[in-house]
Formats: structure tokens, sequence, C-alpha cells
């Protein structure tokens, strides 16, 4: 792969069509692929990675041609995008290589310690979020190989776009020399931007975790107390997701009301901690003996109360 855009690379006139998708979403995908369409050209952005060997999981970005008749290839991976969101749509003005080399340099992030990170913004539901979690400049970096950028919404069952502000080649080789550094807020909004997603992980834990508690439950149903879990947990200023993921596992296997409890309700509330701490501060400290009486006292309509009263 070439590692910065040339001239040659790029044509001003011409906007290329390519699809790019998480064949880690599907079994065999990779080798339906090449198996039904054995012409059609791709890179893999996990190719001069560390995870090159990982090609039957990796983000693969496809070639469509328009000298190729491409509609049997383009039912092809709607199918997939309808079966999982794994499917994304890409119009840029760089050939096949260029593109994939400037989107495998995107896939690292730096968060707030330093710490490299796989940016998955081949996630439908990743992507969709990145506009409103980048800054106007990270934005306009991120998405300078590209003139447009759709996927379909899973949820909304609807394509949704993302629009490139147009970079100079000098700007987008410009972004090659550090990865996007997102902080703590930003990441959050990235991966929960949508909380269809966050809502879906919630019951999913709960169908792993708590099938006893769901079983005999609709699933408009648990999705409506995954939804009232966020929004009570929310209400006490507590938005990491691995912490209303704790909130939500509290609800179901200990008590849907367990924060009327006043003693909970005095960590959840309590400003001198912060947020990220109350959750797992409060289950250190609580005595046995006041979960036993969480546990006897609990009103299982609470389980979808947005907020629970005075």
């Amino acid at each position: 792969m070439t590692s910065h855009p040339s001239a040659s690379d790029v044509d001003p006139q011409i906007d290329r069509a390519f699809a790019l998708i998480d064949l880690a979403a599907h079994d065999g995908a990779f080798d339906g692929l090449v198996a039904q369409f054995p012409t059609v050209r791709w890179e893999s952005l996990f190719a001069n990675t560390p995870e090159a060997h990982l090609l039957s999981a990796a983000p693969l970005l496809i070639d469509l041609d328009p000298a190729q008749d491409n509609k049997a290839l383009v039912s092809w991976l709607v199918s997939k995008e309808r079966l999982s969101p794994s499917v994304t749509w890409i119009k840029s003005r760089f050939g096949l290589q260029a593109l994939a080399a400037m989107l495998t340099r995107r896939l690292t992030c730096r968060i707030n310690d330093g710490e490299e990170v796989l940016l998955r913004f081949y996630d439908p539901r990743v992507l969709l979020g990145l506009p409103s979690a980048l800054t106007p400049v990270q934005k306009k970096f991120f998405f300078a190989p590209v003139v447009s950028w759709t996927a379909w919404e899973f949820r909304r069952q609807a394509y949704y776009g993302i629009d490139a502000e147009p970079a100079t080649a000098a700007e987008i080789s410009a972004f090659s020399v550090m990865p996007i550094t997102l902080d703590e807020r930003q990441r959050e909004r990235l991966m929960y931007y949508d909380k269809e997603a966050l809502y879906d992980s919630i019951v999913t834990h709960w169908e792993e975790n708590s099938p006893e508690a769901i079983g005999d439950m609709e699933p408009d149903m648990v999705r409506e107390a995954a939804i009232a879990a966020v929004a009570r947990c929310d209400s006490y200023g507590i938005h990491n997701a691995d912490d209303q993921h704790l909130f939500a596992g509290l609800m179901m296997r200990v008590s849907p009301s367990f924060d009327a409890h006043p003693m909970v309700l005095s960590y959840l509330r309590d400003e001198t901690i912060p947020p990220q701490e109350r959750l797992s501060k409060m289950i250190d400290e609580l005595p046995p003996a006041i979960w036993r009486q969480i546990g006897a006292d609990k009103r299982y309509e609470a389980l979808f109360e947005h907020a629970l009263p005075a």
C-alpha cells in the first residue's frame, strides 16, 4: 500500500465507489466473498498492521468498479448489512490502495493517558457517531479522504450519510503524523451517541447474566426496562457506559427499586465522590444487612420508571 496520496492517486473529477465491510460480524464472509466474486478488488485495513493475519476478521475495503457489473456484489453486501451493523458505503476520489492506506491510519486513536487503541469506525454505529464526537478540525481531517460516507442505521432502518468537508492533499498528509486523541467525553459520545446501541448492549448483558429475571418478559418490555435503567442512572449524573451497565444489572439482579434506599441515594448523590466511582464505592461499602433490606423491599414496577418518586 502507498503511504501518502500522490497526484496519480486522485482524480478530482471522478467519485469512485467502495464498500467497507466488517468481516468479523459474519462467519465465513471472506470465503464467501472470494468464492462468489473472484475478480473483485479489495484491500484489508489490517494489512501492514499487527493484525494483518486476521484477514477473515478484518475490515475489508471493496472496490465497486463502475466498469464491472456489481449488482450481485452489492446485493450480497446489502444482505450482510441487514443482518448485522457491518457495512458502510464510501465515495472517494482516491483509488483503492491509497484510500485503504489512509483509512488504515485512522484505525488508531489515542485516549487521555496516551494509550493507543483501535477506533472501530468500520462499525456503522461508531461511524455515525463520529461527526458529533470529533472536534471540527478532527472531523475535517478524519473524513478528508472521502466525498461521502453512508451507513444503514440498524434500528431506524434507514440510510444516514456523512458529507466530508473538502481538504487539501497537504491537510490529508498532515493527519498521518499523529493519531486523533479522544477525551473521555468524546469516547462516551462516540460509542453511545445513539442510546439505541447502549440499550442493545444492556439487553444482551441481561440475556447472558440474568436470563431468569427476564424470561417471562416480552422483548419490548425488556427494552423499556433498559431505557428506564439508563434514564435513572443519568439522573444521578452517572453517564459512563460501564457504570450504566452496572446500574442496570443491580436493577435486574438485586431490586428494580434499589436506588430508593436512603443509603444508596447517599452514594449516588454524593458530589464529593467522582460519578464514575459512586457505584463501585457503594457496592464495596454497603453492609450485607442493607442489601438484604433492599432485596426485601423491592418494587417491581420500578423496573420501568425513569425516575423514582421523591
